[in-house]
């Protein structure tokens, strides 16, 4: 699993310390990842939130890309994702 943010690489950092987390999480300051998924916000220096699931051959099994900022699945729906392109990969 890794996390991707527009953030700048010492924010992401800080951030990834603060919750704990264990995953990287990278920082896309220049959009190039958020342009290449389609979820660079035109206009704004942001991206949408946007989750992926990528099976091991690196192609997407599954997406949600929210409607605004808050629009975003939950960790339970994500992980079943997970789950389900884990199993169909083995």
């Amino acid at each position: 699993m890794v996390a991707i943010s527009v953030d700048p690489a010492a924010d992401s950092s800080k951030l990834a310390a603060e919750l704990g987390l264990h995953f990287p999480l990278l920082s896309d300051a220049d959009l190039h990842v958020a342009s290449e998924y389609g979820v660079a916000m035109k206009g704004r220096d942001i991206a949408v939130p946007s989750v992926f699931v990528l099976r091991r051959d690196r192609t997407i099994a599954w997406k949600k890309i929210g409607e605004d900022m808050v629009d975003r699945p939950s960790a339970s729906d994500v992980l079943e994702q997970v789950r389900k392109a884990g199993a169909a990969g083995q």
